[in-house]
């Protein structure tokens, strides 16, 4: 299922679950490559003294940073990708395209898990079609 068209290109959902709270990491295999995703909140101690906020990222001191490591023949990674990343752009890496076009954070859901409001897209595509 896609989850957006960007730039006439459609995305493939990645399998973040907002639930499983932040910092979060997962593997993904696409077009005969496989990738580690990594996820955390960069955020300033004084925006999290109440649990209960929820927050769109961006805002200031407070943002999403995403890395992808490539994993190589020999089983070995290499990083192709780290940067914070904001909803309205769409990041070329390599072969691929990557968009994180909702990113909302619950206080509770950084280094917590359950189910607070947190929701954050992402999807990959082929960067060539």
């Amino acid at each position: 299922m896609d989850i957006l068209s960007r730039s006439g290109r459609s995305y493939t959902p990645l399998p973040i679950d907002s639930t499983r709270g932040f910092p979060q990491s997962f593997p993904l295999s696409f077009e005969e490559s496989t990738y580690q995703f990594s996820l955390y909140v960069n955020i300033a101690a004084p925006q999290l003294t109440d649990k209960t906020t929820t927050i769109e990222l961006p805002v200031p001191k407070a943002f999403l940073v995403v890395r992808v490591e490539r994993e190589n023949p020999d089983k070995t990674r290499d990083t192709i990708f780290l940067r914070k990343v904001v909803p309205s752009l769409e990041y070329a890496v390599e072969n691929i395209m990557l968009t994180f076009p909702q990113q909302r954070i619950s206080a509770s859901n950084l280094n917590g898990q359950g189910n607070f409001g947190s929701n954050v897209l992402g999807g990959i595509a082929k960067r060539w079609a």
